[in-house]
């Protein structure tokens, strides 16, 4: 069995996070965040065993890009043997704003 790697939530990812939730709950229904929430869980568990499997982020060099819904995607990188997820962004905004 594949050893999991540790997740690591950097304050930015879990800022823009509880602004995509608050959206969501100000916005659609409880279950849209549920959705959401899920989605969230289920990169985080597939990430912590498979590195690897999103795409290298054209974005920023050295990280990696997931999309976890069509709206929302996330950017992470291994960092000692962890993975650190640098941001959690909506994906049309400006991906100018990503790079700063």
């Amino acid at each position: 069995m594949r050893n999991r790697l540790e997740v690591i939530w950097s304050i930015e990812s879990v800022n823009t996070t509880d602004q995509i939730i608050n959206y969501l709950f100000s916005e659609w229904s409880e279950k849209e965040v549920k959705n959401f929430l899920e989605a969230l869980r289920a990169f985080e568990e597939i990430v912590s065993l498979f590195l690897e499997v999103y795409p290298n982020s054209q974005i920023k060099k050295g990280y990696r890009r997931a999309v976890i819904v069509n709206q929302v995607s996330v950017l992470y990188s291994l960092e000692n043997d962890r993975i650190l997820i640098h941001t959690v962004f909506d994906n049309r905004q400006d991906p100018d704003k990503l790079t700063k």
